[in-house]
């Protein structure tokens, strides 16, 4: 809704025009995109008779864009699309709408990922369309477009930049071309992270962390993500919190939980984001290291995060960890570490 009657909007209004193109504009875009406000668009793109769905905006506005084009063309409301434990779920094998994305955050990567994240406020639930389909056709990344975002949110979007690199490279399903894109991932947010923050007119550290971004989403759609997305995305059904604080609330714990079931990728992943605090160390040591340069991370980048501070009750955790097995069990279940269901609840009691 930000960028309506905007500059940006009018220069897409004047090139449509000029080239004898017809448009719709569809504004009813929130952080963790509803199921109700998606499948109304839909419902205009059939009304509308619309050959192609162009998008401007955040992750929110991305994965709305990709369920309302695979909506308006397979039909029924978005909800069915999403994956759900023992639930009936519709798994289309042609595509959808074509898609043209130009992201206007770089936190999410969903203009290089197979996936839309859906709310559904109605039953408290979060969950995702995990499809081939949903790729866009064309991403146009340009991290001018992202130089007004506030510092706040670009720490937090960032954060998620990370989350997606970090989880696709310890995923047990992490293969070689993920953790290329993972690890050259990680070292450009560690970069340009904190200068992104400070001076957001920084189009150096903008451009690294856009492209950071978009390999994170790439690599995390071949190998998935893993624990931190099953306790995150949750949180954001109950309380709406942003998907990128979600995250950072709870990857510290987890990897103190996880040691050593992934010691060999922490201690990686230590060397690029403090080289100079990890000289000296062995493997063990850098890989117990970690939060803490996750810890000194979030205090440069002004972020202080809980699932309590989000909202969540205690009362809440058992229905909070039924979510996380009904719409996340597939993150669970590529975690290195084997998990239970008491392991669940007792890190979200941490994270609170």
């Amino acid at each position: 809704p930000f960028l309506e009657g905007s500059d940006l909007v009018k220069e897409f209004r004047k090139d449509f025009e000029d080239n004898g193109l017809s448009y719709i504009e569809y504004y009813e875009v929130v952080p963790n995109p509803r199921n109700t406000s998606i499948d109304k668009g839909a419902e205009l793109c059939v009304k509308e008779k619309c050959d192609v769905v162009v998008v401007i905006g955040g992750g929110s506005a991305i994965d709305t864009a990709k369920a309302i084009g695979l909506v308006a063309v397979h039909g029924g409301n978005c909800w069915e699309y999403t994956e759900r434990q023992n639930e009936e779920v519709k798994r289309p094998t042609t595509p959808g709408l074509p898609l043209i994305v130009s992201p206007t955050t770089a936190g999410t990567g969903s203009e290089a990922t197979c996936c839309s994240v859906i709310n559904n406020p109605s039953l408290k639930r979060k969950c995702t369309i995990i499809n081939p389909v949903l790729y866009p056709k064309v991403s146009i990344i340009d991290p001018v477009l992202m130089k007004t975002v506030p510092a706040s949110m670009t720490a937090l979007t960032g954060l998620d930049t990370f989350a997606h690199a970090f989880e696709a490279y310890i995923s047990k399903n992490a293969n070689q071309g993920s953790e290329m894109m993972s690890l050259t991932s990680i070292q450009l947010f560690a970069e340009s992270i904190r200068d992104a923050v400070k001076d957001g007119n920084n189009m150096e550290a903008r451009s690294k962390i856009a492209v950071a971004c978009a390999l994170a989403g790439a690599a995390m759609c071949h190998s998935g993500v893993v624990l931190p997305h099953a306790l995150g995305q949750p949180l954001s059904a109950f309380t709406d919190a942003p998907h990128g604080g979600t995250l950072a609330a709870c990857i510290p714990q987890v990897i103190e939980w996880t040691i050593p079931y992934a010691q060999d990728r922490f201690a990686k992943v230590a060397e690029i984001m403090d080289p100079k605090g990890v000289e000296g160390m062995d493997e063990a040591q850098k890989a117990a290291y970690l939060p803490t340069i996750m810890h000194e991370l979030y205090k440069d980048l002004g972020v202080d995060v809980s699932f309590g501070k989000y909202g969540l009750k205690e009362d809440d955790i058992e229905s909070f960890v039924d979510l996380c097995y009904t719409a996340f069990k597939q993150d669970i279940d590529g975690h290195p570490k084997p998990v239970t269901r008491d392991d669940v609840v007792s890190l979200v009691k941490k994270c609170m």
